[in-house]
């Protein structure tokens, strides 16, 4: 070996390391924060790690990366609106309660913004997208068949009766989190299995019995269509045909007996969530007026402290049972009216903003993506610190503004 091959040799073998520092970040992400199954495996005592531990792994990873590739940065959108948020949530820190909530929360928060720096920072290589979004593919189904399962499994994991949730535990979660998995995992999906992967997860969905999961998995589907990503005539015919089979099967349990527990309690809740129940069954399901009530109160705080909010973790130790259940009331709340910009911020800049003829379905998605988080703030609280929103928005932000074929995830 010559003195002038030793540098191109170093490099290579550099490259190679943090493209491995990359996948292992990448992987870990995806099998335990974007699962869920961290959280759950730790409260139930199955692995001793708490998900604290795995992120720490990630950002590991993402800073041996950079270490060994600097060149290979990535998510410069990302990175600016990731500071501003840890801003926001440690300057308002200094006019809140100053309690112990509300340092949780400012910590929370600010660590959310370092692993949305670390998660750009891994989706920096194509590979290691394309890596990720086969993951997810993977994680999704293996949600979609828990799901399935827990139907004559009840409350194996779920919280609630009647309702599947896999390794999320809660329902609500579970459903945004199958939405998340189908529009990041399509484009690596065949073509000719789009309408039937999409199937699959819209079954996933409606086994969570979750009315805002529900909702934008119907509206992201008109996205997609819309943008001729997915076949009319093909998911219509899917649908009709899956809709026959999975009423035969069920009958078919019904009637013997395997889903006797839906004869009580369960069955009057299954026809509340779904709208299908008697007036009073209706009356009975209080949520949606709760989570109206709770954003009011939100709305409230904001009026008596339009400039400044009441300060991180306001709306968490304040004396309801929950907090707003929508992130952007929970933000003029706590940050005042400057904090009615942060979630249209973040919109605006993971918004595709290019869109070459040869990545389509890439920014198809990636555009259905934007409007998935954009309905979901709507819902809950937690957006801008749910893993399997964090990842997704370092993925469709790494998407390539030129047609880069060295670039295309």
């Amino acid at each position: 070996m010559t003195a002038a091959m030793i540098p191109t040799a170093v490099i290579d073998g550099t490259s190679t390391l943090a493209r491995v520092a990359r996948s292992v970040g990448a992987l870990v992400a995806v099998g335990f924060l974007f699962s869920g199954f961290s959280t759950w495996a730790f409260n139930t005592g199955a692995i001793p790690l708490p998900p604290l531990a795995f992120m720490l792994v990630v950002l590991a990873c993402a800073g041996a990366a950079v270490l060994l590739e600097p060149a290979r940065l990535g998510g410069a959108r990302l990175k600016a609106w990731s500071a501003a948020s840890a801003c926001f949530a440690m300057l308002a820190f200094l006019w809140s309660s100053g309690s112990e909530v509300a340092l949780q929360e400012a910590q929370t928060r600010t660590l959310s913004a370092m692993l949305l720096v670390g998660f750009s920072l891994l989706m920096a290589d194509a590979s290691t997208r394309t890596l990720t979004r086969r993951a997810i593919a993977v994680c999704t189904l293996i949600t979609v068949a828990i799901n399935v399962w827990e139907i004559t499994h009840p409350m194996t994991f779920s919280m609630a009766l009647g309702r599947s949730a896999s390794f999320y535990v809660n329902p609500n979660i579970a459903g945004a989190a199958l939405v998340s998995g189908m529009l990041l995992a399509l484009p690596v999906v065949p073509a000719r299995l789009r309408e039937a992967f999409v199937l699959i997860v819209g079954a996933g969905v409606f086994l969570t019995l979750s009315r805002g999961a529900l909702l934008c998995f119907g509206i992201v589907v008109a996205v997609l269509l819309a943008s001729r990503l997915l076949r009319v005539k093909r998911l219509s015919l899917l649908t009709g045909g899956g809709t026959l089979l999975v009423a035969s099967v069920m009958g078919a349990m019904m009637a013997s007996g395997e889903l006797s527990y839906l004869s009580g309690g369960a069955e009057r809740f299954v026809k509340q969530r779904l709208g299908i129940g008697s007036r009073e069954e209706l009356s009975a399901d209080l949520s949606a007026s709760s989570r109206s009530q709770l954003a009011m109160h939100a709305l409230d705080l904001f009026g008596e402290r339009p400039l400044t909010g009441f300060g991180t973790g306001a709306t968490v130790e304040w004396n309801e049972p929950e907090s707003t259940h929508n992130i952007y009331v929970r933000h003029v709340a706590e940050y005042g009216v400057l904090g009615a910009l942060l979630m249209p911020g973040l919109l605006f800049l993971a918004w595709p903003r290019h869109r070459p003829r040869a990545l389509r379905v890439y920014h198809g998605a990636a555009q259905a993506f934007v409007t998935f988080v954009a309905l979901w703030g709507l819902f809950s609280h937690n957006v801008a610190d749910d893993a399997f929103i964090l990842i997704g928005l370092a993925l469709i932000t790494a998407l390539p503004d030129r047609l880069d074929p060295e670039s295309v995830p």
